[in-house]
């Protein structure tokens, strides 16, 4: 039978492990071997109010989960000091459970439950409407699955701040709410997740993932991803996270993720983009002021719909006429007509997402153009026309009145794409005099737009 100093209902208790070196001053002493008997008995005890268990320094061997029983209760231990060895849980045991409650906390504790086991066995495992949940603090040196993993019913205010994890089988931090549920106003921030068998923070499929904060997270060397929102993340903020190193992407939105703010983000070194927005159901995402550097297939890769970057609009440089109240040249249809922009290439700039001449044709059909482009660094030692591109001469197809985006980025990029400081011209020509051009009405060109990270 474990020791129990006493026998009453306080707000505070506190429990040794077999090896803790004051055990004089708990309340119960576990005997080193099915521990989660004694901490759940100490949990139980609790008065219904609620209260706080405190778990002395020392290791703490489970055969069971430890079940958090009620509101309102606090599991603590004294950080690094304070081991949950969960090696020997059976698949679907978790270290700690927390299942339908709400205003609950486990801080200061270092999990592990088997590496490479095969089995199912998180280390903190919360579900079913498990509100205003704190996760605080919490080492997780290797877990045989998710190292935190939520799920279940609609869960709201769920905190994940200042954990360190490392050797997770699976993700790092997975929220998985069941397919009619959501997640809502969590604060994801501050954690070190590293080397994890899949994502580091992954949000899977359900009715939505809406209002969260992923803030100042590092995560590194994950087998997939950084962090991946897999199916309606909305009007969340990613911002300030240090992702690196990843075998697939920093950060990828996948479908139906729309509103959220992805700022200030460092993704480096990561085998696919830094930034990944992989589907048209992804509307009015808004990336900006985000340092990509070094990833293999690029700084960003942009299907989405709508998407916000930072850009330059360069209007018309001599317009001929106008359209509405817009200066415009006139491209005038049975003609062969030149227009030609500079473009100052910021020094923020990092790599090209997509640049297009704005027109508005005057009929629909196809097309005819061409673009060719020069470019030089402003700086010491550099000369003009350093670098070119083009796009040679071909159809796109354009309707009448439509405010028409005419895609020119096969011209700045290439083996010696356009960098920070480059002085681009950019001469773009209508050969209205071809047969191949149908529009058979004259085009209105407005000016270049620039889109970029």
């Amino acid at each position: 039978m474990p020791e129990i100093k006493q026998d009453i209902r306080a707000a505070t208790l506190i429990v040794a492990a077999s090896d803790s070196l004051n055990a004089n001053m708990a309340d119960y002493v576990c005997p080193g071997a099915a521990d989660e008997v004694v901490i759940n008995l100490a949990l139980n005890a609790l008065p219904a109010q609620g209260g706080r268990v405190i778990l002395l320094e020392g290791q703490y061997v489970l055969a069971t989960p430890i079940i958090i029983p009620d509101n309102d209760i606090v599991l603590e231990g004294q950080g690094w000091g304070t081991f949950l060895n969960g090696n020997n849980l059976l698949t679907g045991n978790h270290a700690v459970q927390i299942s339908t409650f709400s205003n609950c906390q486990v801080k200061n504790l270092r999990i592990r439950t088997q590496a490479g086991g095969g089995k199912i066995c998180h280390c903190i495992f919360g579900e079913d409407g498990c509100n205003d949940l704190l996760i605080e603090n919490i080492y997780v040196e290797d877990s045989d699955s998710d190292a935190i993993h939520i799920e279940g019913t609609s869960m709201n205010r769920v905190n994940i701040v200042n954990c360190f994890i490392e050797g997770a089988d699976d993700h790092g931090i997975h929220i998985t709410p069941d397919a009619g549920d959501q997640s809502d106003s969590f604060h994801i921030i501050n954690n070190h997740i590293a080397s994890c068998g899949v994502d580091g923070i992954h949000f899977t499929t359900c009715t939505g993932h809406y209002h969260h904060l992923i803030d100042g997270n590092h995560i590194q060397s994950c087998v997939d991803s950084g962090i991946v929102c897999a199916e309606h993340v909305m009007e969340c903020e990613f911002v300030n996270n240090y992702i690196r190193a990843n075998t697939l992407d920093g950060i990828r939105l996948e479908v139906d993720c729309d509103n959220n703010l992805i700022d200030n983000n460092y993704c480096n070194s990561n085998g696919n983009y830094g930034i990944n927005v992989a589907a048209a159901s992804c509307y009015e995402n808004h990336l900006k002021n985000n340092k990509l550097i070094g990833n293999v297939l690029g700084a960003v890769v942009d299907m989405g719909t709508y998407t916000q970057l930072p850009f330059i609009f360069i209007p018309v440089p001599n317009p001929s006429t106008n359209i509405g109240t817009h200066p415009a040249e006139q491209l005038t249809d049975g003609l062969e007509v030149t227009s030609r922009f500079n473009l100052y290439v910021p020094m923020e700039f990092q790599e090209l997402v997509r640049s297009h001449v704005i027109i508005v044709p005057g009929g629909t059909g196809n097309l005819r153009r061409r673009v060719a482009t020069d470019w030089g660094q402003i700086g010491s030692g550099e000369i003009y026309n350093t670098d070119s591109g083009a796009i040679a001469a071909g159809q796109v197809a354009v309707n009448v009145n439509h405010t028409e985006q005419i895609d020119i980025t096969a011209a700045l990029t290439g083996v010696a794409p356009i960098a920070p400081a480059d002085i681009v011209g950019v001469e773009f020509t209508r050969e209205g005099n071809n047969v191949n051009d149908t529009v058979n009405a004259i085009c209105y060109l407005l000016g270049l737009v620039m889109e970029y990270v």
